[in-house]
């Protein structure tokens, strides 16, 4: 899932008046909205949780006492 700045909005007509037609978009800030698409949404890969190299244990491939993903 991309990541949007703000929640989505339904506009009738493009809120920039690109031509881009009724459809659903999101502020992406000073003035400027994108068009959402489901179909680009699901094309991107998660890129999951961020590792944190604290939680890692030292000298070993296998992450036996922790994956590095530690809670915030």
């Amino acid at each position: 899932m991309i990541k949007i700045p703000t929640r989505l909005k339904f506009f009738s007509i493009d809120p920039q008046k690109k031509g881009r037609g009724k459809g659903v978009y999101y502020h992406r800030g000073k003035g400027i909205w994108s068009m959402y698409s489901i179909d680009r949404d699901m094309k991107k890969l998660s890129k999951g949780w961020k590792i944190n190299k604290v939680g890692l244990p030292k000298g070993t491939k296998i992450p036996h006492t922790s994956d590095g993903r530690l809670p915030i």
